[in-house]
Formats: structure tokens, sequence, C-alpha cells
């Protein structure tokens, strides 16, 4: 057991590719491995990791009142795409010591599908509730589909509460005001072109940073950052050295946006301000007073009233929910972080689609003690594991390639 145990660890808490837990395992215990000990294969990993997954599918869970449920969906390739809903009771969050981690929340059911509708949802939302009790709350980003289903689920249960995530709100409220700013598209738009010039040069040392593709409005932070930190460089001139006069020949014209830089970073801060508050503190009644308090007392560059006010009436009407002495959750973004660690256990298989890996992700939340690793594995063995995926999987992108090209000659 501590063997199989060292070598979850590896995967869940190290981020350890499974290719690369026995040759880590063999590094680290080789010479201190008794006789009759062998290193295990990453195959011998890989079905540890779904049968604790499939374990925590199915381990019995207490019926109660106060579960939470935040619920996403995640897609690859293909027209499989998995929803997940993670639980975690009322009673046991960490508010207000700190946000919502991996090992607080339990997995409710890991169900993939190929086509969802809020009719599904709320079906889906039916049967989890089999597992725990009919929930008091139900988190997710506002998708339509997710969002839908929950409003349905909670017609008819009326003491469930829809919540929105507070960090998508946040991204939200950021797309208006920058799609909104006719300068943001003009300096966006001349940060790639000297990004493209400068990439293969001796200045690619001075490229910004690239905004992602997608969820762009919640990765701000780093660019914005680096503005202000080029004007600094800017503004020392002949101090600066050489590199004041690289910057100066690249970035002179960033001077133009200086009052838009700064507009932008107190637009940033205080959302950022705002969605922290939220992960740490939950929803309770009369937090938006709290609220207010904290983002009044930021410094002046990084103060927005305007958007402080739109953020404070978000929270007030998410916390009217709460009853008194109750704290809601208002963050999903720990199922993100989950969605977030699969793909990295995935590695390579991502590209093909959802694979039996999905079951790791029962594994990848909660905590796995060696005697909660030993009963797992005691009451899961492989053909369960099988049965499941035989059950609940189509057939992968890749199965479907290797198929379709069996008999076809290269």
């Amino acid at each position: 057991m501590g063997i199989v145990q060292t070598c979850i660890q590896f995967v869940i808490g190290a981020n350890v590719s499974l290719r690369s837990v026995p040759r880590l395992f063999g590094i680290l215990y080789g010479d201190t491995l008794e006789p009759h000990s062998v290193v295990p294969e990453a195959s011998s990993v890989r079905w540890w990791l779904l049968r604790l997954g499939l374990y925590a599918l199915r381990e019995p869970l207490p019926q109660a009142d106060d579960w939470a449920y935040i619920i996403d969906h995640s897609v690859q390739i293909g027209t499989v795409k998995v929803c997940l809903i993670l639980g975690i009771r009322l009673s046991d969050v960490p508010y207000p010591q700190r946000a919502l981690r991996h090992e607080d929340m339990r997995v409710i059911d890991v169900i993939p599908v190929q086509t969802s509708t809020g009719e599904i949802v709320a079906a889906q939302l039916e049967k989890a509730s089999l597992r725990t009790g009919i929930p008091r709350q139900i988190v997710s980003d506002g998708g339509s589909d997710v969002k839908k289903g929950a409003e349905l689920f909670a017609q008819t249960h009326p003491q469930t509460a829809v919540s929105y995530d507070a960090a998508h709100h946040g991204a939200i409220v950021l797309k208006r005001c920058f799609e909104n700013d006719a300068e943001w598209k003009d300096y966006t738009s001349q940060l790639g072109q000297v990004k493209s010039r400068i990439q293969q040069t001796l200045d690619a040392f001075l490229m910004s940073p690239s905004l992602r593709p997608k969820a762009r409005y919640m990765n701000l932070k780093s660019l914005l950052k680096w503005s202000r930190q080029i004007l600094k460089l800017l503004d020392r001139g002949s101090a600066g050295g050489r590199a004041s006069e690289r910057t100066e020949a690249r970035y002179g014209w960033l001077r133009e946006y200086r009052e838009s830089i700064e507009r932008w970073s107190r637009w940033e801060a205080t959302v950022s301000t705002s969605v922290a508050f939220v992960r740490t503190r939950g929803l309770s009644r009369g937090c938006e007073s709290e609220l207010r308090l904290k983002l009044e007392q930021l410094p002046s560059d990084s103060y927005d009233e305007a958007l402080t006010n739109v953020l404070v009436k978000f929270v007030q009407e998410s916390s009217n929910h709460a009853s008194i002495g109750e704290s809601l959750v208002g963050s999903s973004e720990v199922l993100e972080s989950v969605f977030g660690k699969w793909k990295t256990v995935e590695h390579q298989e991502s590209k093909s689609g959802i694979t039996s890996l999905v079951l790791s992700l029962g594994a990848l939340s909660g905590s796995w003690p060696a005697s909660h690793v030993k009963d797992a594995l005691e009451a899961t063995p492989v053909k369960h594991v099988v049965s499941w995926c035989q059950a609940f999987l189509p057939k992968s992108v890749q199965s479907q390639r290797q198929a379709a090209l069996a008999d076809v000659k290269a």
C-alpha cells in the first residue's frame, strides 16, 4: 500500500506524468526496495487511479440538506464532453480562512455526454441528489444548458439556491468595459505587431505576455502589470541603460496610452479584489457591506468606483439566497482547477478525446490516506472499471481512427 499511495501522490500531488512515475520511483527508491518488490509499471498506476476514481463515484455520502454542488462541462475534440459535479457540505466550507481546495471537495458524478440541454442537466442533478439529498445550492459559470438545468431543478426543489460564479461575472464586467473602450483594441493590435517583429530578435526579452484565446478577460493581470513596468522603464530614460534604449525604440508609443493603462489597471484590480473576496469569504447575509469597505480601502490606482457599485450589487443579490448565519459558495474556480489537473494527467491522451482517464476526475478531489486507498482498491476491481467504461464511454477519437484505418495499407 505504501508503493501504491506513493505512486498516486506522484500523479495527484506532484503532477508527475503516468509514464514518469516508474522512472521517478526507481530513482528515489530503487536501492531501498526489498528483494521481492518491483517498480510498478505506468499501466498499473493508471489502473490504480481509475479504480480510485470509480470508487469515489460509488462510495456512500452523507444524506444532508446542506450540500453545495459545483457543476460544469469540459470538451476536448469530437462530440463527447464530460459533465463534472463536485460537492461540499456548507458545514465544512473553510471560510473565511481560505478558498476551497481540491481536498475539500467530493466528486458527486462524472458524466460523459454527447449532447447537453437544460432538461438533460436537470435530470443529471436529480440523479446526483440521490447520493446526497437535495442540495442547498448549485453553483455554475452560467453556461446556457447548465444555467437552465439548475433553474429547472430549483423550480422542483425551491430550497435549492442557484448561484453564478463570481469570477465569470467579473470577467463579463471587464469584457463590457474593455469592448466599449476604443483604445483597447488599438493597444492590443499594436502590441501584437511589435511582438511579431521582435520575437526572433535581441529584443525578445521585451515581448508582451499573450492574452489567452479563451477567458482572456480573466487573465488580464499579467499584461497590465507588464504595461506598467514598460512605462516605468521608459521613464528611467538614460538611467535605465541599454534596456531603456531598446524599450524606447520598441515601445515609445506606449506613453500615449498611459492614462488608459492606469484606467484599465484600476478596472482589473477592483474586479480581482472582489473575486478574491468571494473566493475566500463566500456569500453571506450583509457581506456586500464588507466587500464595499474592502474595495474602498484600495489605493487610488487600484480602485474604480463605478465597478465597485456593480460588483457590490452582484454580491448583494447573490448573498440574499443565504439564510442568517449561513455561508454559501460563491466561486466555481476549484472545479476549473480540477479540470486543469485532469488535463495534466491526460497529457497527450487529450488528443484522443474523452478516454477512460475521465474516471481519474474522481481521484483528483478529496483526501486519500492509505486506509482510504486500501478500501477503494479492495472494493473496486479492474473489471468494474472496464464495465463502467463500456457502459458510459463512447468510442474515443483515437479508437475510431484505428478502426477506420485498420485495413488501410500505407
